[in-house]
């Protein structure tokens, strides 16, 4: 009996050996992995470094060049002036020294007459040399090292077909996960979530660019020169009390406190961009609390915003297109406007071939960001600062075509999808177990 227990003793020994040795070899992965992230990081910040302080080099030897110029330009002026009132002055001299009357009263008081008209010219007020002010440098822009659970792959827990070909935007109805609101920008659907069907519960034929649902649970339609509200009661389309004067809109986020955050332009969709940009937060009651367009040094932040989410640490997060081509980068804000980082895909994803093209951002109930891809079937999951935790490629787990994401009160995700150009099928939406994967531990 003694000895049965002391090999059933070793055996577990040997088990638990093994483990280790696993343990420590999967570490040593991850630790290799992380600290090769961390270098890129540190080569890129160092090159986006260099970059920007090119770029104040020339701004400031630019603004010099101008300075300099117009103080030469001006000093050569004074010396002309003062040579020629000088060589006046020596005429009057000659003229008084002459003692020939008529001399003096002829060409001296003409003379003197021209010198008193003689002005001096005004100066010009220029911009001074500015001033540099320097940047603090954060986990917000070198990054953190964060710990992320990945107890379970992503699995599909279930597939829903939809009879629109595109599922372009996608917003809960009712915060339970049992309607959603669906569109193809051209036709908006309120569907039921039945097993593993989708009953159309209205339906209504409108363009739009962007939709989010209110707390009241109507919804937000973008529809360029303003916000369209659609009851939740009565389906009846109004303006809504959210009002941007003077802009057309792109995009719409409502926060669970109720306040709304838009982005809007002027003038006409154009790269590089010609006109305002903005992006504005609005109370529950449609008064503009925050106005986001200029970063610290006066440069215009955006060029097109394509779509919002915000934080629980209260930080905006905005994709940007930056081109024709979709190529666009997800920008963090604080509260108070600063520009905390700027999320432009990872290189070990996005190359020159394949730039980062976001489309759609989410925040989760845990504060984590999701990103969709419009040129590749990825995912890209930041934190709340902006930060890479991981990437997931979705074909491997059989869904495509990603568009467009919304989560209910109880942590369901919805992933909305698109189908191939030229095909006849409609589109997908998928629920998924996203946070049970992605949770911080």
């Amino acid at each position: 009996m003694g000895q049965m227990k002391v090999r059933t003793n070793i055996d577990e020994l040997q088990k638990r050996k093994a483990e280790m040795k696993d343990v420590d070899s999967n570490e040593l992965s991850k630790f290799e992995n992380t600290m090769k992230r961390i270098k890129i990081q540190n080569v890129l910040l160092k090159k986006e470094v260099d970059q920007h302080t090119e770029k104040l080099e020339t701004e400031l030897t630019k603004k010099w060049e101008e300075i300099h110029m117009y103080t030469e330009k001006g000093q050569t002026e004074a010396n002309l002036l003062i040579g020629s009132l000088e060589s006046k002055n020596l005429k009057v001299d000659d003229i008084i020294q002459s003692m020939d009357a008529k001399k003096f009263f002829v060409d001296g008081v003409g003379l003197v007459k021209a010198m008193d008209e003689a002005d001096t010219p005004p100066c010009t007020k220029f911009d001074s040399i500015p001033i540099f002010f320097p940047g603090q440098i954060t986990a917000y822009n070198v990054g953190s090292l964060e710990k992320a659970s990945t107890k379970d792959e992503i699995k599909i827990i279930k597939k829903l077909h939809t009879q629109i070909a595109d599922v372009f935007y996608m917003a809960m109805a009712d915060g339970s996960g049992e309607e959603l609101w669906i569109t193809d920008q051209k036709v908006l659907q309120k569907v039921k979530i039945e097993g593993n069907s989708l009953r159309i519960v209205a339906q209504k034929d409108i363009k739009i660019f962007g939709m989010a649902v209110c707390p009241s649970k109507d919804l937000l339609l973008v529809k360029r020169q303003s916000l369209k509200q659609i009851s939740d009661q009565t389906s009846e389309v109004t303006q809504s009390k959210y009002e941007v004067k003077g802009l057309r809109l792109s995009a719409v986020h409502v926060n669970s406190d109720g306040s709304v955050t838009v982005g809007a332009y002027s003038g006409k969709v154009v790269y590089p961009a010609a006109g305002r940009r903005v992006v504005i937060v609005m109370d529950i009651n449609g008064k503009h609390e925050t106005t986001f367009e200029y970063d610290r040094q006066g440069n215009h932040i955006f060029t097109y915003v394509k779509n919002i989410t915000r934080t629980k640490n209260g930080n905006t997060c905005v994709v940007d297109k930056l081109s024709e081509d979709n190529r666009a980068r997800v920008v963090i804000l604080s509260e108070d406007g600063d520009v905390l980082n700027i999320f432009n895909g990872h290189p070990e994803v996005n190359t020159d071939k394949i730039p980062f093209k976001p489309i759609r951002i989410i925040t989760t109930p845990i504060d984590t960001i999701v990103v969709s891809s419009h040129n590749i079937n990825f995912l890209f999951f930041i934190n709340n600062c902006g930060n890479l935790i991981r990437w997931c490629n979705m074909s491997e787990i059989g869904i495509f075509y990603v568009n467009t994401f919304c989560i209910s009160k109880s942590g369901r995700i919805y992933i909305g999808c698109g189908t191939p150009e030229g095909s006849s099928d409609n589109a997908k939406i998928y629920e998924v177990n996203i946070l049970d994967t992605f949770e911080l531990i």
